[in-house]
């Protein structure tokens, strides 16, 4: 059973990382309408944004069980808070960008400039959750 939790977790982390990079690379085009493709960089936005939410609450779900499995209520190491707090820094992240564009899809307005810097902050608190976790757990 905690193998099958393990890689539920593993898998779920691996679908997040392809949507919070892809969300990076499609980033660095001036515009979903300078890409080649207007309508398929959109479809690959919603995408991304739909499977890191999915990804995220799995994660959290899984992360919970393997911890109450194997460790009881809490992980008693600073690695180990460091990397909560990484992983809450991103699930927060996450929840607003989806909830953000479900209203921003209903206005007719550009994205705020702030929306880049989520998803820089949001990578780099992926990277570095995952760091802390191996330090935590090996």
């Amino acid at each position: 059973m905690v193998e099958l939790i393990k890689i539920i977790h593993l898998l779920s982390l691996m679908f997040g990382a392809v949507a919070s990079f892809g969300n990076l690379y499609m980033m660095m085009a001036k515009g979903p309408h300078d890409l080649p493709a207007p309508e398929f960089a959109n479809q690959l936005r919603t995408l991304f944004r739909f499977t890191a939410l999915g990804a995220i609450i799995v994660i959290w779900i899984s992360g919970i069980l393997l911890m109450l499995i194997n460790y009881g209520w809490w992980v008693q190491s600073f690695a180990f808070d460091v990397k909560i707090t990484f992983a809450t820094i991103l699930l927060l992240i996450i929840i607003f960008l989806n909830l953000m564009t479900g209203r921003s899809s209903k206005s007719s307005g550009d994205p705020p400039s702030y929306i880049p810097v989520l998803h820089t902050v949001g990578s780099a608190s992926l990277v570095l959750a995952v760091i802390f976790a191996v330090i935590s757990f090996g």
